[in-house]
């Protein structure tokens, strides 16, 4: 891991352990004096990777409070620190409810219910997660207990929708999807409740927080919620504000798939998690889907309507895996345009809240436009849930860079990323360390894939293409029909928007059969044939990433090519009655016979024939086309020798605006995937890297900080993810 991550992380836990209780953490030193529900859950998430006692406890202090009828309330009071937030206890007169706990002090509204995810997320990180059952066997009935609350109390029609009856329950508290149904409550301020706000006295801009219109409307819906004495049934038919939304849904329904999990772990029958998870996944994308807006919408049960709100809300079953392949098709096109920051767009940060196109976008003002970390770390999630890699890395660089560059804060400006709200905000620390560790966790993995082997030994002369079978095709088209074979390979089984390969169904497919076949045919192959600089690198580039493919579906590597010691100089292929490895092409070949990173020699030797087909002048950009098989190359795609320099430019775009390239002006530093620390003096030096960076940068403040510092800059190296990129 990066020294900087390594750093940060550090910075991070100090933020949790200032934050720290004694039994629980607050989300903020002074804003938020008191234990919120979600942010708990969040918190332990983080805490997990290093603190397991605490994480545990986190979410065993906020269930102390839990309500005799399942209930978890939004906010766990601390004694120590009241007078200093609203609504306080003597604001929400729980005590009226018989269900409200007599030993602690709560509101009268729960959020989302996160804490199964987090439950199961501190047994997965645990270092010893034997030693963290006896945590789940206690857990699990409270946490089945608040599941089974929402299903009786809030989903009156069984439909396997839960409603909200406050904004504040969504957790995103001023959404612009609450507008509308909050218009409808006339508000008498004669009648209204005297309150003091108390948000407002930390020093924090009021344009970046709910409006004092917003403000009487809450306190509207808790005095209503204390004269009829949370009796849910009673508010259910007075209550204005009724609301199934798809954030709080798609949490609950993927906390089901958890409950399902921590069951199976401890023993208990998972049937009943089971029938919740399948049941809303199917209500969120039969009712909650708008197919006109082709969105996720909420739906207002009062004015029996759809709310139509172009927020990050309606991206969230995703993270549940609620949506169809097509609904989650149309949603991720909404999600990278320029409406919720496109990736390479380069002056935003993704996503934020809500759309930047609309009238109503407020780039600072709490939900109605910035972007927060939680909702972006669900959203990545779901999005590699589905397969869209790309997306999911761009949102995972940004929740990193942020942080880092503008400080632990609530909320981000969505273009300048500016900090706002409050500072050292406890779930921002603690995602932080989640994202830092678990996207450069390969790390970790390394060791356990050097001492692998498979099972079939692989000799330094081992030949894929050493078939007798030969196809039809003359010497004279075999390269033309080779690369016909590999763009169908691509337009079959590459998802290159994705950064996948299907290696499965590409294993078994007649495609993969024919280019096999044709393979042999390389045998008798002149690569002299190849003419022009175009149609050489292209012939290259797609064979050294079909050589990769064959080999990894050849051995049946499963996690990663480290499984196979020496994999890019052990798989060959005979080309003309010379063996290539992929070392070969890349080095010998495409980078015009350079010497290998940490390699005394040029790849060819003197009298090496093979000498005779290095391709110069070398360019740099084609290490942005080599793909090695592993999650931190760049996408594979089909190379045509028509369009190869333009290609070649989209790959170093697509790269350098990636999470494998992140510019922190605030720091005055530059981290690098390891391929610029391989190649430099293919790029000339550390300021030709730099001006590289430079031509195919998207941001422009990073732009401008690379012109401005570029003599200055300390570089730093993000580790290599050798997972397998399936």
């Amino acid at each position: 891991m990066s020294r900087i991550f390594s750093d940060y992380i550090e910075k991070a836990k100090k933020i949790l352990d200032d934050n720290w209780l004694g039994s629980s953490t607050k989300p903020a030193p002074s804003l938020y004096p008191h234990q919120w529900n979600w942010d708990s859950a969040f918190i332990a998430i983080g805490r997990s990777h290093y603190d397991t006692e605490r994480a545990m406890q986190e979410i065993e202090t906020l269930f102390k409070a839990q309500w005799s009828n399942g209930m978890i309330p939004q906010i766990v009071f601390n004694r120590e620190a009241l007078g200093h937030y609203f609504p306080e206890p003597d604001f929400w007169l729980t005590e009226r409810s018989p269900h409200a706990p007599e030993l602690y002090l709560t509101s009268g509204i729960t959020m989302p219910p996160v804490h199964a995810i987090a439950a199961e997320k501190i047994y997965m990180n645990a270092r010893k997660s034997r030693l963290v059952l006896s945590f789940l066997k206690r857990i699990y009935p409270k946490i089945l207990r608040l599941h089974e609350y929402l299903y009786r109390e809030r989903d009156p029609k069984n439909e396997g929708l839960v409603y909200i009856r406050h904004p504040w329950e969504s957790g995103i508290d001023n959404s612009p999807t609450w507008d509308e149904p909050l218009k409808r409550i006339t508000v008498d301020k004669t009648l209204l409740p005297p309150y003091e706000r108390k948000d407002l006295k930390h020093g924090i801009d009021p344009k970046t927080r709910p409006s004092d219109d917003d403000y009487d409307r809450y306190v509207y819906l808790v005095d209503l919620f204390r004269k009829n004495e949370y009796d849910e049934a009673r508010i259910s038919t007075v209550c204005p504000f009724l609301i199934q939304d798809p954030l709080f849904n798609s949490i609950l329904c993927r906390a089901n798939e958890s409950l399902i999990h921590l069951a199976e772990l401890i023993g208990e029958n998972p049937g009943t998690p089971k029938k919740w998870a399948e049941k809303t996944a199917g209500a969120i994308r039969d009712k909650l889907w708008n197919e006109e807006h082709d969105m996720f919408d909420a739906y207002d049960i009062v004015a029996d309507k759809v709310i139509e709100a172009d927020t990050s809300a309606g991206f969230l079953p995703l993270f549940a895996g609620a949506a169809t392949r097509e609904q989650a098709q149309k949603i991720y096109n909404r999600m990278n345009s320029r409406s919720f920051c496109a990736l390479n767009q380069g002056n935003c940060f993704t996503i934020p809240n809500y759309d930047t196109q609309k009238e109503g976008f407020d780039r600072s003002n709490y939900w109605r436009g910035p972007v927060w970390i939680n909702i972006n770390w669900m959203l990545a999630h779901g999005l590699r849930r589905y397969g869209y890699t790309l997306k999911a890395d761009s949102l995972q660089k940004d929740l990193l860079q942020l942080p880092i560059r503008y400080g632990f804060h609530e909320y981000f400006d969505s273009f300048e990323g500016t900090g706002y709200g409050t500072d050292n905000f406890s779930w921002t620390a603690a995602l932080f360390i989640d994202i830092a560790e678990e996207f450069y966790a390969s790390q970790k993995k390394e060791g356990v894939w050097l001492v692998k082997r498979l099972k079939a030994e692989i000799s330094s002369g081992a030949v894929l293409n050493d078939g007798k079978d030969m196809s039809n095709v003359p010497d004279e088209n075999l390269s033309s029909e080779l690369m016909k074979s590999i763009r169908k390979l691509r337009n079959m089984f590459y998802d290159t928007k994705h950064g996948r390969v299907d290696y499965h169904k590409l294993a078994d497919s007649d495609a993969y059969r024919t280019y096999r076949l044709l393979t042999n045919g390389l045998q008798i192959f002149d690569p002299s044939r190849l003419l022009g600089h175009r149609e050489k690198i292209a012939f290259w580039v797609n064979l050294y990433n079909t050589i990769v493919v064959d080999g990894i579906v050849k051995l049946g590597i499963q996690q990663s090519v480290k499984e196979v010691p020496g994999f890019f100089s052990s798989v060959k292929y005979d080309i003309g009655g010379y063996l290539f490895s992929p070392d070969d092409i890349e080095h010998g070949i495409l980078r015009g016979n350079k010497r290998p990173w940490f390699h005394p020699f040029k790849q060819f030797g003197l009298r090496d024939k093979r000498r005779e087909w290095a391709i110069l002048p070398l360019d740099p950009r084609i290490h942005f086309a080599l793909v090695c098989g592993s999650r931190s190359c760049p996408p594979i795609d089909y190379y045509d020798s028509k369009k190869i320099y333009d290609q070649l430019s989209d790959a170093a775009i697509s790269f350098v605006n990636s999470s494998e390239v992140v510019v922190l002006p605030e720091d005055g530093k530059l981290m690098l995937s390891e391929i610029f620390r391989w190649y430099e003096s293919d790029f000339g030096s550390k300021s030709g890297v730099i001006d590289f960076i430079f031509d195919y940068l998207a941001e422009e403040k990073a732009r401008d900080f690379l012109r401005q510092k570029s003599r200055d800059l300390t570089f730093e190296y993000i580790y290599y993810d050798w997972n397998l990129n399936r």
